[in-house]
């Protein structure tokens, strides 16, 4: 097993309330999360999991996986 790092962007819904207010509903923009991980395979998968769980927040718009990087 390799150690993997992976970022995930958080893009919320525009609510009228202005972008600041938008961002702090969904944490912040630029989020990384350490993966235990196989391969570049097995860490895209568990980053593709790290982003539906994010999408579970119904303020999340998108969430793409913007790196996955081997430690």
């Amino acid at each position: 097993m390799q150690r993997w790092l992976v970022t995930i962007e958080a893009w919320p819904h525009s609510t009228g309330k202005g972008q600041d207010a938008d961002q702090r509903a969904v944490g912040d923009r630029v989020q990384k999360f350490a993966v235990r991980a196989v391969d570049m395979e097995d860490a895209l998968r568990a980053a593709d999991y790290i982003a539906q769980g994010m999408r579970t927040n119904p303020m999340v718009w998108r969430a793409p996986i913007t790196g996955i990087v081997q430690e």
